[in-house]
C-alpha cells in the first residue's frame, strides 16, 4: 500500500506515527511518502525562517507525540518528549550536529528556555525535524518512509487509485492520499488587485497583499517612511518584529520592569489598524501544566440537557448565555482571589449565589463588589465606543494596552480577565460537542460564526504579552500610530490614502495587508486544491438559511469523523483525505497545534485516519 502524505506539517508528523504503528501490525508492504515545498515543519515552522517570529503557546503545552489521554489507540503508540522536554534533552546536541542557518540562535533559545514561555516558530521546525527523524530510526522492515520536497499539483482517481502528478512533471500511483496544506494563499480580491497594480506602475508605491510574514521582502520600505500595517492580529506582531528589532533596534526594560525601546533610526513609522482598532488580548502568563479548567456550567451534559428540552435544537443565544455565565463566574473567582481587598461577604456565600444566578453582574453589585470589579463586557467586545472624540486615539491605547498587560502578568489561571479568557482554550471540545452534535441550524450557526468566532480571537488566541508590551513601547517612542476602528485605503494621485471611523487620515506609498487569507476553497490558488475543487472531488461547505438565502464558510468538507473527502455529490471520496485549517467554517478553530495530556482534537484525529486507512 503507498500513502501519500500532502504536507510535512505538525498534523501530518503526527499522522505519519500513527501509520507506522498501524502498519507495524501487518506485514504486508506499506510506502508512506511525506510531501512538501518547504522543509519538514512545513511553511507556518521552517526552521530557516526569521527567528524573530514567536509561537503562541508556551513550550509545555506543545507536542508531536500521541499520550495517554487519547483513547483507541488499536496499535501501540510511540510516546515521546514534548517539545520543552525535547529542547532540554536532546536540543542541543541535535542544533549542533545539524548545523541549521539559525543554529546560533537556536542554542541561546534553548539555553534560556522556560516551559511557560515561547520560543521562535522556527525552533518548534527543528522539534519537527528531529520527530521525523526519531521514527525514522523505528520504521518496520515492511515500511518504506521517505520525505520529498516537492509539490503535488494534482490528484487525479483511477479505480480504485489515484494518480500523483509532481511539480517537476512526473507522475505515479498511490492508494491513500492525505492533505495537510495549512494556510494556502488565495486570489486577490479586487481592492487588493488594484492596489497591487497601482504599485507595479508607480515606483514610488509598494504594497504586499496577503502572505506569511517570514516571506515578505519589507527591504524596500525606506527608513523614517510611513507604512501602513493593515491588521492587528497575530500576523501584525510579526511586521512589527520585521520593522523594528530586525533593522537594529533594542528593547530594554526600565527600573520597574516596563519595557521601552531603543531605536537604530532605520525604523520606518509605522500606523497600524484595523475594522475593530484592537489588537488581541495578551496571552496570560502560564500557571497550568496539562489539565485545563473544568467548567461548571458550560458542560456537554448542560448543553444537552438545554436540546433536549428544546426538541434538539439550541440557539446561538442559549449557548452563548451558558457560557457567558462560564467565563463570568471564572471572572469572579479569581477577582475574589485578591487577599488584599477586604470583601464585604462570606466567599462561599458569594460563589454559591454566582451559582445560583442568571445575571452574574447583577448578584456580584448585591453583594457589594465594586464597579471597578465586574466583568466589563463593553470593555471586552467594545472599548472603543466610549472614547470620546476628544480623547487622542493614541492615549487611549496606551492605557488599553496598559490594564490588559497588567491583568495578563497576573496569570492565565488566576487572572480577572486573562484567566477567564484563557478558560476557551480548555473548553474547545464542548464548543465543538454543541457544533457537531446538530443542535443548531443554519441561521444559528451563521450567528456563531459572525459573533463567537470574532470574540474567540480577540479574547484567546492572542499573541505573548511580550507582543504587546513591545507594542505599548513603539506607541510610546512615536514608531507606531494606531489607527481607530474602520481603518479603510483608497488610492488617490499615486500614493495610498487611508482613514479611520474618527477622522483620521494619512497619505503614505507603503501599504502591507499584515493579515493571512482566510481559507476559502473557491478562492485558493494552491494548484492542488484548486484541480480538486473543478474536478468537483473538494466541495465547499455551503449552508441554506431558513429564509431560503445560503452562505458559505470557505471550508473544504469532510466526514468529521475519519477526515474522508465529501465531494460534490455528496458522496465521500474513499481513500481521500483532508484535515486542518482547509477546513475551516465546516470544521471548528483548525489553527493550533498538538497540546499534550488533554485527549487533543489533532492526536484522535490522526487516530482516526490512521485506522480509517488499515481496516
Amino acid at each position: 500500500m503507498k500513502i501519500v502524505l500532502v504536507g510535512a506539517g505538525p498534523r501530518n508528523l503526527t499522522l505519519l506515527e500513527r501509520l507506522m504503528a498501524y502498519a507495524k501490525e501487518t506485514t504486508k508492504p506499506v510506502d508512506i511518502t511525506l510531501y512538501d515545498s518547504f522543509p519538514i515543519g512545513g511553511r507556518v515552522w521552517n526552521p530557516d525562517q526569521n527567528p524573530l517570529f514567536l509561537m503562541n503557546t508556551v513550550t509545555r503545552q506543545l507536542t508531536l507525540f500521541p499520550d495517554p489521554s487519547v483513547p483507541n489507540h488499536a496499535a501501540t503508540a510511540t510516546y515521546g518528549p514534548n517539545f520543552y522536554e525535547w529542547a532540554i534533552t536532546y536540543g542541543k546536541e541535535y542544533v549542533q550536529r545539524r548545523h541549521f542557518v539559525n543554529g546560533e540562535h537556536f542554542l541561546d533559545e534553548i539555553a534560556r528556555i522556560n516551559p511557560n514561555r515561547f520560543t521562535s516558530r522556527a525552533l518548534f521546525g527543528v522539534y519537527s525535524q528531529w520527530f521525523y527523524e526519531r521514527l525514522g530510526t523505528q520504521v518496520p522492515s515492511n515500511v518504506m518512509l521517505s520525505y520529498e520536497r516537492k509539490m503535488i499539483l494534482d490528484v487525479t482517481p483511477q479505480d480504485d487509485q489515484y494518480e500523483i502528478t509532481l511539480d517537476d512533471g512526473t507522475s505515479f500511483m498511490a492508494d491513500k492520499v492525505v492533505m495537510s496544506t495549512g494556510m494556502v494563499d488565495n486570489d486577490l480580491s479586487e481592492e487588493q488587485q488594484t492596489f497591487k497594480d497601482a504599485a507595479n506602475e508607480h515606483a514610488n508605491m509598494l504594497y504586499i497583499g496577503p502572505t506569511h510574514p517570514a516571506e515578505a521582502n519589507l527591504d524596500d520600505i525606506p527608513a523614517r517612511q510611513k507604512v501602513v500595517l493593515r491588521g492587528l492580529g497575530l500576523s501584525f506582531f510579526d511586521y512589527l518584529a520585521k520593522l523594528t528589532i530586525d533593522r537594529g533596534g533594542r528593547f530594554a526594560r526600565d527600573n520597574n520592569g516596563v519595557l521601552y525601546y531603543l531605536p537604530s533610526g532605520k525604523e520606518p513609522h509605522i500606523i497600524a489598524g484595523s475594522r475593530h482598532g484592537l489588537p488581541l488580548h495578551a496571552r496570560g502568563i502560564n500557571q497550568k501544566v496539562n489539565a485545563g479548567y473544568q467548567p461548571l456550567f458550560f458542560t456537554n451534559k448542560n448543553l444537552d440537557e438545554l436540546a433536549a428540552a428544546n426538541d434538539g435544537q439550541l440557539s446561538y443565544a442559549d449557548f452563548f448565555k451558558l457560557l457567558k455565565k462560564e467565563l463570568e463566574y471564572k471572572h469572579y473567582r479569581n477577582t475574589i482571589n485578591d487577599f488584599g481587598i477586604t470583601w464585604p461577604f462570606n466567599a462561599d456565600h458569594f460563589m454559591t449565589a454566582l451559582a445560583e444566578s442568571d445575571d452574574l453582574n447583577k448578584t456580584a453589585r448585591q453583594y457589594g463588589v465594586a464597579e471597578e470589579y465586574i466583568m466589563d463586557w463593553q470593555r471586552i467586545l467594545n472599548p472603543v465606543a466610549d472614547v470620546p472624540e476628544e480623547v487622542e486615539y493614541s492615549d487611549f491605547m496606551m492605557n488599553y494596552l496598559t490594564w490588559d498587560i497588567n491583568d495578563a502578568y497576573k496569570g492565565n489561571n488566576d487572572a480577572p480577565y486573562a484567566g477567564a479568557f484563557d478558560m476557551l482554550r480548555d473548553i474547545r471540545s464542548v464548543i465543538r460537542h454543541y457544533l457537531d452534535a446538530g443542535y443548531l441550524n443554519a441561521d444559528e450557526y451563521e450567528k456563531f460564526l459572525k459573533n463567537f468566532n470574532p470574540l474567540n480571537t480577540l479574547i484567546s488566541v492572542g499573541p505573548p504579552i511580550l507582543r504587546i508590551e513591545q507594542m505599548r513601547a513603539l506607541i510610546e517612542t512615536g514608531l507606531l500610530t494606531v489607527a481607530g476602528p474602520g481603518l479603510s485605503a483608497t488610492i488617490q494621485d499615486n500614493h495610498f490614502v487611508v482613514s479611520d471611523n474618527r477622522n483620521n487620515k494619512w497619505t503614505v506609498d507603503n501599504l502591507v495587508e499584515a493579515h493571512l487569507s482566510a481559507p476559502s476553497l473557491a478562492h485558493t490558488i494552491n494548484p492542488l486544491m484548486s484541480n480538486l475543487r473543478e474536478k468537483g472531488i473538494l466541495s465547499e461547505a455551503i449552508y441554506t438559511k431558513s429564509d431560503g438565502t445560503t452562505y458559505s464558510v470557505g471550508g473544504t468538507r469532510m466526514n468529521k469523523q475519519t477526515m474522508t473527502v465529501i465531494d460534490t455529490n455528496d458522496q465521500e471520496v474513499p481513500g481521500l483525505f483532508i484535515w486542518g485549517v482547509p477546513t475551516e467554517g465546516w470544521s471548528w478553530f483548525t489553527t493550533f497545534s498538538p497540546r499534550p495530556g488533554i485527549s487533543d482534537k489533532n492526536l484522535n484525529d490522526a487516530e482516526n485516519i490512521a485506522q480509517t486507512i488499515f481496516r
